[in-house]
């Protein structure tokens, strides 16, 4: 279609619209449309001339002959690198300069009821090779809850220890003296006593050696012996020798196989008491291994000792436990063990120090300890420890008071066997040198054959013991314990029962620099002068204030 025949047509169409809305706008006012017959002629006729049609293919260009002509090979070719061994390097860090640790401190301090203390602490300084140390201590207090120098104690001591540390062996040395003064203030009141009389010392001589291997292998062991002498201000002397051996062979990562064998051999001699050994030795072999995470221990204890209370002399032991992970902070732990509980003069001195003459001692004998316990870590600070135990014991002592001195003390047993039964719970919470908490209850139930109650032992206990470091500068400590329970047995056979024991103590420790300290220390801060032994009050409300040089 030409331009000019499109011209036409546009005219034509707009015409035609125009004539539409005239019409429109007729019938708007009335009129009538007259019918109208419309003929579009096209008289043009297009044609178009024919076009040829190509049916043969383009040939293709002739190509022309190279000369000389290219040739090609295929060669293998090998490409070889020189090894490189990659030395890797650390970084070096800049050495850091060690602090200055203090090799040893002196502490002195003075406080009510005439009581003088001295301590001192003094080993060398670090060393791959070897360890030297001493320690010498003096705390005293010349006046008593009862007459007053005539309930005077005092406790005084000197250690000395060595180590040796080689590529093969450890070895290691140590050699120690120990005082103990105390009165028999016991006595009625009012009674007039000699203070010679009543005074009670003890002395303690301690030597022992001791070595173990070094490396880390598969087998290790260590052997240890000690002597000992004990001699009191009047009659009594004792000797105790000790020798120990524990060894183990790690089979694997979680198995191996511990053997531990002990020796003691006590001679004792007293008023009216013909110096006799009395020997025990117990051995301990135990297989150690793990199953499906849950660790079993499986032995045996052999004990064979030579008391005179019991007809047998040896005895067999079993020795199981097992800890079962409940999930990866909290284990369940349960075991039945038994075995020969070692009794000296020595043992029983460091409990009361009010002992008569010549009293019995004899072993206790476990005849078997059954315990279940859980043990759970709460938090990362804070570690949970609760459960029980059964036991049935013989030989089983108790403290009792001489029906014809109540100031001194002897010792009876149970002439069947003692069912003992505790229950604990204790927790620790630790926040390293800033702050750490330790609280612990028991309760204890004791039933007897022959004697009609556990004498001066506790029916429950609890101890509470915490540190707080105020920014490095101010230490504030806590201690306190609690018993109750407690039943004596008086001359006339009655059972005398002990009111509640509960002592409260605090410190404060002031960080004048890093080589001085002063400390202040109260005791029994509530003066409650309880009884632990009957006749035996404590001391009442006690200060004492002192200072501290580290070097």
């Amino acid at each position: 279609m030409t331009f000019r025949m499109k011209i036409l047509c546009y005219g034509f169409t707009a015409l035609i619209f125009f004539g539409l809305t005239n019409l429109a706008y007729a019938q708007d006012e009335g009129g009538e449309i007259k019918p109208v017959e419309i003929e579009i002629v096209k008289e043009r006729e297009i044609t178009l001339p024919p076009a040829n049609r190509l049916f043969d293919k383009i040939p293709p260009r002739p190509a022309e002959r190279i000369s000389p002509e290219i040739s090609y090979s295929f060669k293998t070719l090998q490409f070889n690198t020189p090894e490189v061994v990659t030395a890797i390097r650390p970084l070096r860090l800049k050495q850091e300069q060690s602090a200055d640790v203090n090799a040893g401190f002196i502490s002195m301090g003075y406080g009510n009821y005439a009581s003088p203390y001295l301590e001192a602490f003094f080993n060398t300084k670090e060393d791959k090779d070897k360890l030297l140390g001493v320690h010498a201590f003096h705390n005293s207090s010349g006046k008593g809850p009862v007459d007053g120098r005539n309930s005077g104690s005092g406790n005084s001591g000197l250690s000395v220890f060595a180590e040796s540390f080689g590529k093969e062996i450890t070895l290691q040395a140590n050699a120690g003296f120990e005082n103990f003064v105390t009165h028999f203030y016991g006595y009625p009141s009012g009674m007039e006593v000699s203070r010679d009389t009543i005074r009670q010392a003890y002395n303690v001589f301690k030597l022992g050696v001791g070595l173990a291997n070094a490396r880390n292998t598969a087998f290790s062991y260590g052997l240890g012996g000690n002597f000992s002498f004990l001699k009191d201000k009047f009659d009594a002397a004792e000797s105790t020798i000790d020798l120990n051996f524990k060894s183990s062979y790690k089979l694997e990562d979680d198995k191996s196989i511990e053997l531990h064998a002990d020796y003691t051999l006590i001679s004792r001699k007293d008023a009216g008491l013909d110096a006799k050994g009395r020997s025990l030795f117990q051995l301990n072999p135990f297989y150690a291994f793990m199953l499906d995470d849950i660790k079993f221990r499986i032995g045996a204890v052999a004990a064979l000792e030579n008391d005179t209370l019991d007809s047998h002399d040896f005895h067999f032991f079993p020795d199981v436990q097992v800890t079962y992970p409940i999930s990866h902070s909290v284990d369940l732990v349960g075991s039945l063990t038994g075995g020969v509980d070692r009794v000296s003069l020595q043992s029983l001195m460091r409990q009361n120090r009010w002992l008569g003459p010549a009293i019995p001692i004899y072993h206790t004998n476990r005849l078997f300890d059954l315990q279940a316990m859980v043990n759970a870590r709460l938090t990362g600070n804070l570690f949970v420890n609760t459960g029980f135990s059964f036991a049935t014991l013989n030989n089983l002592y108790f403290f009792v008071n001489d029906a014809e001195n109540q100031s001194k003390f002897t010792t009876v047993f149970d002439t069947g066997s003692t069912k003992r039964a505790n229950f604990f719970a204790a927790a620790n919470l630790n926040y390293g040198n800033k702050a750490r908490l330790t609280i612990r209850g028991d309760y204890f139930s004791y039933g007897t054959d022959s004697q009609a109650e556990a004498w001066h032992r506790p029916g429950y206990s609890f101890s509470l013991n915490g540190l707080y470091n105020l920014k490095g500068k101010i230490a504030f400590s806590t201690d306190i314990m609690a018993l109750g329970g407690i039943r004596a047995l008086s001359p006339t056979l009655q059972t005398v029962k002990l009111d509640p024991a509960f002592d409260l103590n605090f410190r404060m420790e002031y960080f004048v620099s890093d080589k001085f300290t002063v400390f202040l220390d109260f005791n029994n801060v509530t003066g409650n002068n309880y009884q632990v032994f009957w006749h035996y009050p404590v001391r009442g409300f006690q200060v004492m204030g002192g200072i501290t040089w580290s070097f």
